[in-house]
């Protein structure tokens, strides 16, 4: 089972929340969380705004065609003792994707430790409490 967690997504005009995968394979040097379509569409972003940019990524599945939002999107992980640091994140959403992914940058600032992959164990940096994602 692989760590998945609530997360709260909040944009100037929306907020929603959603279940998020951690996904270390999705490495980047900036701060970017992976969104679908429907998700974008929740918070606003979808159509696109002006400032998107078409890009293409290359993916596990091969390149795809992506739109990336920069700072858009503020991210808070919700637990029901805790909730994590808030942090602004660039967006990108895809048309084929259909959960939100977060990337390693994106975890580490959030100082999530993964445990446990495979049974989805982790915990925030510095606490003894292990958690089990959703």
């Amino acid at each position: 089972m692989p760590v998945r967690l609530r997360v709260r997504l909040k944009t100037s005009k929306r907020s929603v929340e959603g279940i998020a995968l951690l996904n270390t394979g999705f490495t980047t040097d900036t701060l970017d969380i992976h969104i679908p379509y429907l998700t974008a569409r929740d918070l606003e972003l979808w159509p696109p705004p002006p400032n998107a940019v078409l890009e293409t990524l290359d993916t596990a599945g091969g390149e795809i065609l992506s739109y990336f939002i920069p700072n858009s999107v503020k991210l808070t992980v919700i637990e029901p003792d805790r909730t994590s640091k808030t942090i602004t994140c660039n967006v990108i959403i895809s048309t084929h994707e259909k959960e939100i992914l977060l990337s390693d940058a994106v975890i580490e600032e959030l100082e999530i430790e993964i445990l446990s992959p495979k049974t989805g164990l982790w915990r925030f940096k510095g606490e003894t409490k292990i958690r089990k994602g959703l």
